[in-house]
């Protein structure tokens, strides 16, 4: 027994020296080697998105190992919002939301950086419709969508009231406007809406909805600014023109008037009264309170312009170009149509020059389609000039009377009766749209002695017509200025004017004329219509001979 203990002693003491020998041999753990990592210095950046303006990235590199490569492999998520170069380099492009990842070339560590690029601009979209959905109108009550004088002047004409003349259906415009942006115009004629949004990424939304066959860009610009500017509100004015008489003193506007033999239709008590014209152009700032318009008659006055509403607050082009035909200040100035009624409708956004004008001006010839004018006065043209920000413009063979935007709007308009004169361009060139159209009177200029201005547009059309058709006192005609004053100016857009007021007052003398009728009496009437050519087309037209044709046209009928 003694024995057994002295021997199991013996064995534990052994056994802890063999424990105690291993745990000293035993070799120590070393620390983990900590992993290449690489972090952007922030998490998340805003830009600007401001033309040719970059921003490189920057990396902290961690734990790169002696003698390894601290390449980098850029890529962005989505390249419409920025680029980024192989050196870290990143160009904003579009306004919107992206991230950035960097991957170290001889590894596993990557990095990502969120990316944020603002900009002020706005976007318009033109939205081309298939069709104008379900109406909620009919043909046969127009009298829900069209004003009685534009339902008379069909019936007088003898046009029917078509498919064309209902509006858009409410579902569509319900539908792309829950898309997000603003509804700036639409065309009931061309089956268009055009639509103002800050998010230029929305038009793949629109590209989605069924009834969208094509969105087009005409518009980029800087974002209007909030502000507490109340909306314009419309006051007509009555006019009180008094008796002229047939014999008027024309002041400084009588070579405007005698050089076309205007007088002949006036002194047969022939002003314009009561036909209605409607004037779209560039603006008519502070006309209201101009001297010179204090006693014409105005039914409305109207903008179509997004980022202003007020006709009256900007522009003084529509003052120079609607005095040639309103104003009546015997002694002083009397235009070519005094005793007519005015729409003064603004489209030109004169700070930009991009397509969304055409939409304006599509815009406004409807609504006074839709109003019931009679007349039209556009001395605006629009060509090659419209190429910015991925806009395309016109070249020449887009002036063939079909093809421009604008000169579809005419097109229809003519269609339903109203009678268009526009000027021809001051380009030195082939004739722009909407005058490119064949059922647009087109004006070139010529100075007192009757020649060729040469600064006035003209050439063939490209489907073979001659433009302008005819011309009239362009360079030193005398218009009424901003004070009320006369004063001399120069371009196509005061020879249309004084055109278009004289047709007003012949289709006053002769209202069975149709629109069809006077496009032919006036180029006929020119001093160059037996033998019509280029620059004049039809040449200077005369009141005298004008109304001579139009008793020989209204006795044929």
């Amino acid at each position: 027994m003694k024995l057994s203990i002295r021997n199991l002693i013996t064995a534990l003491f052994v056994s802890l020296l063999y424990l105690t020998a291993c745990k000293k041999k035993e070799v120590p753990e070393l620390p983990e080697k900590p992993e290449p990592s690489i972090h952007f210095i922030t998490d998340s950046l805003i830009i600007e998105n401001i033309p040719f303006i970059g921003r490189r990235l920057d990396l902290i590199f961690e734990n790169i190992p002696e003698a390894t490569s601290d390449n980098v492999e850029w890529r962005i998520e989505n390249p419409l919002i920025a680029e980024i170069t192989p050196t870290g380099l990143l160009w904003p492009k579009a306004a919107g939301t992206t991230y950035v990842f960097a991957k170290l070339a001889a590894g596993k560590a990557e990095a990502r950086c969120k990316i944020i690029v603002t900009d002020e601009n706005d976007f318009k979209f033109r939205l081309v419709l298939t069709d104008k959905g379900e109406s909620e109108f009919s043909v046969g009550r127009p009298e829900a969508f069209l004003s009685a004088k534009a339902i008379e002047r069909r019936r007088k004409r003898g046009i029917s009231i078509e498919e064309s003349d209902l509006p858009i259906s409410k579902q569509y415009l319900k539908a792309i406007a829950g898309i997000g942006g603003t509804i700036v115009t639409q065309s009931k004629w061309l089956n268009t809406v055009t639509v103002n949004v800050q998010d230029q990424f929305l038009i793949d939304k629109y590209k989605a909805l069924p009834f969208v066959k094509e969105v087009k860009l005409v518009y980029v610009g800087k974002r209007k600014k909030n502000s507490n500017e109340a909306r314009y509100v419309d006051v007509s004015q009555a006019g009180s023109l008094g008796n002229l008489g047939t014999v008027i003193d024309y002041g400084s506007a009588a070579l405007n008037i005698n050089m076309v033999a205007g007088e002949a239709l006036h002194q047969k008590g022939f002003k314009g009264a009561g036909i209605d014209i409607a004037v779209i152009d560039a603006g008519f700032v502070n006309l209201k309170n101009n001297p010179a318009f204090s006693n014409i008659h105005i039914k409305a006055a109207k903008s179509f312009v997004f980022e202003n509403d007020d006709p009256y607050s900007i522009d003084s082009h529509g003052i120079w170009v609607t005095s040639c035909m309103a104003v009546n200040k015997p002694g002083t100035y009397v235009g070519t149509a005094p005793e007519a009624s005015y729409w003064l409708l603004r489209t030109e956004d004169s700070a930009t020059e991009y397509p969304i004008e055409e939409d304006y001006w599509t815009s406004a010839i409807e609504f006074a389609d839709s109003a019931g004018v009679d007349l039209v006065n556009s001395s605006l043209s629009y060509s090659d000039f419209q190429s910015y920000y991925n806009t395309k413009g016109y070249v020449a063979a887009d002036m063939d009377g079909q093809t421009a935007f604008a000169t579809r709007a005419a097109n229809m308009a003519f269609k339903k009766g109203i009678f268009i004169v526009n000027c021809a361009g001051n380009e030195q060139k082939w004739v722009g749209t909407p005058a490119d159209s064949p059922g647009v009177l087109a004006v070139g200029s010529v100075n007192s002695k009757g020649n060729q201005d040469f600064f006035t547009s003209w050439g063939m059309t490209a489907d073979g017509r001659i433009k302008p058709d005819v011309m009239a006192l362009g360079g030193g005609a005398s218009v009424i200025n901003t004070y009320g004053s006369p004063e001399m100016r120069s371009g196509t857009s005061y020879a249309s004017p004084i055109i278009c007021g004289l047709v007003a007052c012949l289709w006053q003398a002769y209202p069975a004329l149709t629109n069809r009728d006077l496009m032919e009496i006036i180029r006929k009437s020119g001093n160059r219509a037996s033998n019509p050519t280029l620059p004049y087309g039809y040449g200077i037209p005369d009141m005298k001979t004008a109304i001579e044709l139009a008793k020989a046209k209204v006795g044929s009928k």
